[in-house]
């Protein structure tokens, strides 16, 4: 296991050493990385440990047999410089501190890695039941094992006793902790496994969306949780209508179920809304790299070793994209204008990005006098080719069409921050005598 700050010194041993995962230990590696929007916890520093010796059982080996006495065969050296708690801290709030250990030996991690909550199946490690026993019953959570002689040794224990149901990893026979380390083995198999703690349910759904660069509302996302949170708003507005009436400030609070919307304001890279909560994340709890570290790809999976307060983030991020504007003018004439029926206008846009296709339906009443009707469809993405069509025109018992609705021009390329004007021309003529009777006009 490597945890950045990458530990350059490796305890010698008296066999072949191979390169394997550590934590790097050097400070200035990461210490200045931004934490992500949804960054729940950030790697501050090593904890309590000591370096061991020991191999990685061969792939055929299965831990739940019991802790050998001797190397398994096939199995080759990996002499790790660091076994023991790794310390991490809300981003936001200094004082909620936390206790992990690797769960996930083959990997590195760095000082300055963010990591966010997860779960047992994300994580995807085996055995994690047994590992969630080990960290229950044993250091930090508990002082066992109480016979290893130093803290250092006693959290260097407990971290092999999890890389054994892990990584099937096997302490060398004269490693001074592999006593401790077969003893918690040996009683995670004899009373394990435990279940996975209950994680804090706060979610956003979708996570992100496109969003037209000109400010237009787009959502709705849904909001499960099992508790109010407060919104952190990153150069968007958010607002609980679609219409942008009632909108959020910084800071308010978010009930479990809302539905909210959001517009694009800035030009902030990410941009979009965080809801937060403290919460209590349970021993046993995992934690993930979140992805959000410049040019690292992936860390570590860790998990917690003690109960502690973190402050739980979840929202979603706005995708703005360059957008511009189609305005249709709907031009009504004739000696039977006034007595047409519902006319619907449909555009149909089709973007670079199929993902960004547009469909609007813009819908002049029925009865609309004679003269000109204005629509106006914005943030429609830059590049777009848009069809116009008039499916419905209007054309009843009452009056006829002329001629066929003249759509001008019938597709248009949308421009970035520009407008694009369509003429649609109907002129209708009677379709018989229309006379007023009790109710209304008749046809006669």
């Amino acid at each position: 296991m490597v945890i950045a700050v990458m530990w350059s010194l490796v305890q010698a041993v008296t066999y072949p050493l191979a390169a394997f995962a550590e934590i790097d230990s050097d400070p200035t590696t990461r210490l200045n990385d931004p934490a992500g929007l949804f960054t729940e916890a950030v790697i501050t520093g090593l904890g309590d440990g000591t370096a061991v010796s020991g191999y990685d059982a061969p792939e055929a080996f299965d831990p739940l047999t019991g802790y050998p006495t001797n190397i398994p065969a096939g199995s080759t050296a990996h002499a790790v410089s660091y076994a023991g708690t790794i310390q991490i801290v809300d981003p936001e709030v200094s004082t909620r501190t936390g206790l992990t250990y690797c769960i996930d030996l083959e990997t590195d991690t760095e000082i300055g890695v963010n990591y966010e909550l997860g779960d047992w199946t994300e994580a995807n490690v085996p055995n994690m039941g047994y590992i969630g026993y080990i960290l229950r019953n044993h250091y930090p959570a508990t002082g066992e094992p109480a016979a290893a002689p130093t803290v250092a040794m006693r959290a260097a224990a407990v971290q092999a006793a999890i890389w054994f149901f892990s990584d099937d990893y096997v302490l060398a026979v004269d490693s001074p902790v592999r006593t401790y380390t077969a003893e918690i083995v040996a009683d995670a198999l004899a009373n394990g496994p435990g279940t996975e703690p209950a994680e804090p349910e706060l979610t956003v759904t979708p996570e992100s969306m496109a969003a037209p660069a000109t400010g237009e509302i787009v959502g709705p996302f849904t909001v499960t949780a099992d508790g109010p949170s407060a919104i952190h708003l990153e150069g968007v507005e958010v607002f609980t209508d679609p219409n942008g009436t009632n909108a959020l400030a910084e800071g308010a609070t978010v009930r479990p179920g809302a539905r909210l919307w959001a517009r694009s304001v800035s030009d902030a890279d990410p941009q979009g809304f965080v809801l937060e909560r403290a919460v209590t994340a349970l021993v046993g709890t995992v934690l993930l790299y979140d992805g959000t570290n410049p040019t690292l790809e992936n860390a570590q999976k860790l998990v917690l070793a003690r109960q502690t307060q973190l402050t739980a983030r979840a929202g979603a991020t706005l995708e703005p994209f360059e957008a511009g504007r189609v305005r249709v003018i709907k031009h009504i004439s004739g000696k039977g204008a006034g007595h047409q029926g519902k006319i619907v206008i449909r555009v149909n846009c089709q973007a670079t990005d199929a993902a960004l296709n547009r469909r609007r339906t813009l819908t002049v009443r029925a009865g609309a006098a004679a003269g000109t009707v204005q629509r106006t469809i914005s943030g429609l993405p830059a590049g777009s080719v848009c069809t116009i069509t008039e499916p419905i025109t209007g054309d009843n018992k009452a009056v006829n069409l002329i001629s066929q609705p003249i759509i001008t021009p019938g597709t248009v390329t949308v421009v970035a921050d520009e407008t694009q004007q369509v003429s649609i021309i109907d002129s209708y003529k009677r379709a018989c005598k229309l006379v007023h009777g009790p109710h209304g006009y008749v046809c006669k």
